[in-house]
This record gives structure tokens, sequence and C-alpha cells, in this order.
């Protein structure tokens, strides 16, 4: 390949289809949030909280490309589309359950839903179960729903960027080739942390979900965050990417989504260890 052939989508035409969809699912995904945030539809009990957050990401990431792709003569097992879910989901369940404590006692997040008593997080790891409610550090069941859809908007953009450098490249000496990837995993790891926290944490959301002091989580906690996408990037960019390889098996998805939550949690506890709670 040559630095003529540099280009943003997949040669993997199944691979493609999928990442051109999942763009389209980015101006939705911020339409569904400003209006739910706006609303104050986020003050909801435990039905309401898990079918809107749920609303967020099935009808549109997983039924919708089921339907529109039922000719595409790749079955959905083999599609890109339902392998990227799968592998999101996994990939949040761990970043959920356990890395969502390392937000609430190094980065000062916190989470209030007064009328939703269905959590699940860590008993271990994280805050002291006995006061963890009262003191807004408890995960509710609807954000390991949402966060699906938040990740699926990061990783679609980060990885057509990420094959934009990694094929305009290709001409280039091996240490540069790889200083470049390095860079623009690092830039597209940090810009994510960096704008959900600024994006996300408004006004509108301020009573649900905030941050002890925003400030110092945009300028220190964001490279906590980052290194989420730091282990998951790369990972998820080689998902059905080669032609010439065997297409990944729901077992591997599973897998290599599993291995980025042992590897992201050992480098966030590793950030936390060197420098301690940022607030």
């Amino acid at each position: 390949m040559s630095a003529s052939r540099a280009h943003w989508f997949s040669e993997n035409p199944d691979k493609a289809w999928a990442e051109k969809f999942f763009l389209t699912f980015v101006p939705v995904f911020f339409l569904y949030n400003a209006v739910v945030q706006e609303m104050g539809w986020l003050d909801a009990g435990n039905f309401w909280h898990v079918a809107q957050n749920l609303g967020m990401w099935i009808p549109y990431c997983v039924l919708l490309p089921a339907w529109l792709r039922r000719h595409s003569g790749v079955h959905w097992r083999e599609s890109y589309w339902f392998k990227y879910n799968l592998y999101m989901f996994v990939w949040v369940f761990y970043a959920s359950y356990f890395h969502s404590e390392y937000f609430f006692d190094v980065l000062g997040m916190r989470y209030r839903f007064p009328d939703v008593t269905l959590h699940l997080d860590s008993a271990l790891v994280g805050p002291d179960e006995s006061t963890a409610l009262a003191q807004f550090k408890k995960v509710p069941i609807g954000m390991y729903l949402n966060s699906v859809a938040f990740f699926i908007v990061y990783h679609t953009i980060a990885i057509i960027c990420m094959r934009r450098v990694r094929t305009m490249t290709t001409d280039w000496a091996l240490p540069a080739r790889r200083g470049a990837w390095v860079v623009i995993v690092s830039v597209a790891a940090l810009f994510f942390a960096w704008a959900e926290t600024q994006l996300y944490i408004t006004s509108a959301a301020s009573t649900n979900v905030w941050y002890e002091s925003k400030e110092l989580m945009l300028k220190y906690g964001s490279t906590l965050y980052a290194l989420y996408f730091i282990a998951s990037f790369p990972s998820l960019y080689r998902l059905d990417e080669e032609m010439s390889e065997p297409r990944w098996s729901l077992s591997r998805c599973a897998i290599e989504a599993s291995a980025v939550g042992a590897i992201s949690l050992t480098l966030i506890d590793l950030w936390a260890a060197w420098f301690g709670p940022i607030v």
C-alpha cells in the first residue's frame, strides 16, 4: 500500500458499511442526550431509567443495522456491526463495574439518581459499600446501557482517524510510522476523555452526574480516563480489519474486550498509585 491509497474507511466492505452507519449515529446520540437532559428525564424510577438508557443504544445500534443488513449476504453473527456491539457490551461491563469506582474515589465523579434502586458495581474495589449510596458512589444499571452508546461514538470516530494516519504513513520509515501511530492513538484517547467531561457534564445534567471539580477533571483526570482508550482503540481497530486474516469469532470479541478491561484496570490503578486522588 502506498501513501496514495490513504483512506478513512476499512477495505473490508462489511466493516466499512458499519463504520459509515455508526457515523450517522453520532448526531442522533447528541440529540437524544440533549433531549433527555433538557426535559429532566434523568430523574426517573428503575423502569424508565433502564428504558431510556436502553433506548439510546439498542434501537439504532442493534435493531436498525440488523434490519438494514438482513440481505447483505453476511450472517448477523459474522457481521462487523454485531461483533462491534458485543465487544462494546463486554468492555463497558468491566469499565462500569470496576473502573467507575476509580472515578468516584480518584476523580471525584458522582451519580445521583434518587428514584433508582438497581445498582451494580464492585463490592471490594472502591468506596465503602455501607456509605457509597449516601455519598453518590453507586452505579445504576442504566449507566451500563448508555455507556455502550457513548463508547460506540468514541471508538467509531477514533478508529476512522487512526486508519487515515496509518494508511497515509505507509511510505515512511518504520520508526516514523510507529511514532505516528502512537501519536494518533494518544491524541484520540486524550481528546475523547476530555470531550466527554466537557460536553456531557453540563448544567442540565449536573444534579444527576457531576465531578467535585470539573476543572481538575478536565486538567488532570482526563489523562486517567485516556488510559481506557489507550488500551481499547488499538485492540478494536484490529477487529476484522485485514481481509487476509480470519474473521474474529464472537468468543474472540469477548476475550479481546475482557483483556482490554484487565489492561485498562491495571493502567488506571497504577495512575491512582502514582498520583492519588485529584480532589
